[in-house]
């Protein structure tokens, strides 16, 4: 039926538009919008009676796939969606049989990019992230996308038998700043920026697109009320330091102590808070199976309704969507926003 609902997989290979040759042999495709710090990744899985992907369409290193996935009549008659999931290039193939079926992986970032794979080591001098990972994008072919709102400066900095892409997430990290490769982009971005952005939707409890959940507190992770970071320069007798509380926290608990080099005192108020975050951020944790929901991109926040202790804002840390046996779905892994 025209006016059916449904959700259609488009894919170009290698430039060529494949989505009406696959469409009968599709059994499942798997998208993982990543994490910070995982490369993005789609798996299509298809039969293969006809010994096509075996024989003359076998593929190869550096052919690449382009997929997208529209939806049709989704939420309401005569409505067309699209989210374009980017380009990747195939990492490896899996064959099995009978009947003969095969399942093709691909990534956003190949096995062949220098800075994914080859280890080296070199100094930087009186640079900033910022520099580094332009450098780092413009070696890959990337285009760099610097969404942090600090830029981190340094006098030195040494890379030590790691490959690029590990040296930056490595720095990156270390300054609280995420990183995902997708869609032929390095993208630097701040967690806590798009924490504060207005959330996409809010999921309520009951609804019938919500399939499954699962929430989790970890006291543990959230015990902290403050940090405060102290360091001695080898060239002073007085030592730097700033604590930094967040606003609403509790007058008495446990403080982090952090001692890390820093230069001044607003750069040692400045870790304090990133370390704070790192260390209490992981308190709230969950997962929720919709029904496939494009609108579920990694980065993005939701409001969760209906679960009580749990409610509140999330930020959405992956997302996995698939189209298989079970029609579209859509999986997230969500954490419970800071909300400083």
């Amino acid at each position: 039926m025209q006016d059916a609902r449904r959700a259609v997989l488009e894919l170009k290979y290698n430039g060529k538009d494949i989505t009406m040759d696959i469409a009968k042999s599709l059994t499942d495709f798997q998208y993982n919008d990543a994490v910070s710090g995982s490369l993005d990744d789609l798996t299509v899985s298809l039969e293969d009676r006809e010994r096509n992907w075996q024989g003359p369409w076998v593929p190869v290193e550096g052919d690449q796939i382009n997929a997208s996935i529209r939806t049709i009549n989704w939420d309401k008659p005569g409505e067309n969606k699209k989210l374009p999931l980017g380009t990747f290039e195939i990492d490896s193939i899996d064959f099995n049989g009978p009947p003969d079926t095969i399942s093709i992986k691909a990534v956003s970032l190949p096995i062949s990019s220098e800075i994914r794979m080859q280890r080296s080591s070199r100094s930087w001098e009186k640079t900033n992230l910022k520099t580094v990972a332009a450098q780092v994008a413009k070696r890959a072919n990337l285009k760099l996308i610097y969404e942090a709102q600090d830029n981190p400066s340094y006098e030195r900095l040494e890379q030590s038998e790691m490959s690029d892409l590990a040296f930056l997430l490595n720095t990156a990290t270390q300054e609280g700043i995420a990183i995902k490769v997708s869609g032929g982009s390095l993208i630097l971005f701040d967690e806590m920026v798009y924490e504060q952005k207005e959330a996409i939707t809010t999921i309520v409890r009951g609804d019938d697109n919500v399939t499954g959940y699962s929430f989790a507190l970890n006291t543990a992770y959230a015990a902290f009320r403050a940090c405060t970071v102290t360091y001695t320069p080898p060239t002073s007798k007085e030592p730097l330091k700033a604590t930094y509380t967040p606003n609403g926290a509790p007058k008495n608990g446990p403080v982090l102590k952090i001692n890390e080099q820093v230069d001044t005192k607003a750069d040692a108020l400045r870790l304090a808070r990133k370390r704070l975050r790192e260390r209490n951020k992981e308190g709230g944790k969950g997962t929720l199976s919709l029904m496939g929901d494009i609108r579920m991109v990694t980065g993005l926040t939701i409001n969760i309704k209906g679960w009580q202790r749990f409610d509140g804002k999330y930020i959405i840390e992956s997302a996995k969507h698939s189209i298989g046996s079970s029609g579209y779905t859509t999986n997230l892994e969500i954490r419970k926003v800071l909300g400083w």
